[in-house]
């Protein structure tokens, strides 16, 4: 009985330590994707001219992909900022996702918000 007792013990502080560890290194990936956002943040702000952004951003020699997403009255300016990994459970039902610097535009072609997007497949 004692040994059941240690294993399921043992069991649960395996899988809250994983889970911690988990939790952990997603913070550690969010804070470098707020890093990436902080100088177009900090050079951009919300109303400018859509050909100001761009301009911008191809003096800094970064290239976007436009899109449009539904919903939306405006396109989405798009920069690849990183790939996150896909966890030991994860593979099973996902596929990686992809993370993009975000520049959302009105209808009027101003820049409404600066933002971070995920985008990936689970079943």
């Amino acid at each position: 009985m004692r040994r059941v007792v240690a294993l399921v013990v043992f069991a649960v502080a395996l899988i809250a330590a994983w889970l911690g560890y988990s939790k952990y290194t997603q913070a550690k990936r969010e804070a470098s994707y707020r890093t990436a956002l902080a100088p177009y943040k900090r050079d951009l702000t919300v109303g400018m001219d859509r050909e100001q952004v761009i301009a911008y951003l191809r003096a800094h020699a970064v290239m976007c992909h436009t899109v449009r997403y539904g919903g939306s009255d405006g396109d989405t300016c798009e920069i690849e900022i990183a790939e996150e990994p896909v966890g030991l459970f994860e593979r099973l039902f996902c596929e990686s996702w992809t993370v993009y610097a975000a520049f959302e535009f009105t209808s009027g072609d101003k820049l409404r918000e600066i933002h971070i997007r995920k985008i990936g497949t689970c079943l």
